[in-house]
């Protein structure tokens, strides 16, 4: 499968799919028939596509923390007041809290294309 038609399914479908890679190669080492070369290169093909599954499971979780920590950083933003209220210790906190977030909106925007497959 590529990355687009992987993208589209759901969770539990893309860990039911990896259970089953990873089963059928754990087998597959244990037989004989393994050592021919058509085998080798199934299991070859099968170590690829877990590795595609890891992939997108793995940007996903990314997004979701970026997602979790954006959310964290508006309400701290919102617990500092306005930008032109409290002392100067007050407005470095709001600035690196900013600088932070623009970080994470770039990072969700860059997730978020990926994972959209564009």
């Amino acid at each position: 499968m590529t990355f687009d038609a992987l993208r589209g399914q759901p969770e539990k479908e893309l860990q039911a799919k990896l259970n089953q890679l990873a089963e059928e190669n754990f087998k597959a080492r244990f037989t004989t028939e393994a050592m021919t070369s058509q085998r080798g290169a199934e299991i070859l093909n099968r170590r690829r596509e877990i590795a595609r599954i890891r992939t997108v499971l793995s940007g996903r979780k990314a997004l979701e923390r970026a997602k979790a920590e954006q959310t964290k950083l508006d309400a701290k933003l919102n617990d500092l007041g306005k930008p032109h209220e409290g002392d100067e210790a007050q407005k470095r906190a709001r600035t690196k809290l900013q600088n932070r977030l623009g970080q994470v909106k770039r990072t969700i925007r860059e997730l978020e294309a990926l994972a959209k497959g564009k």
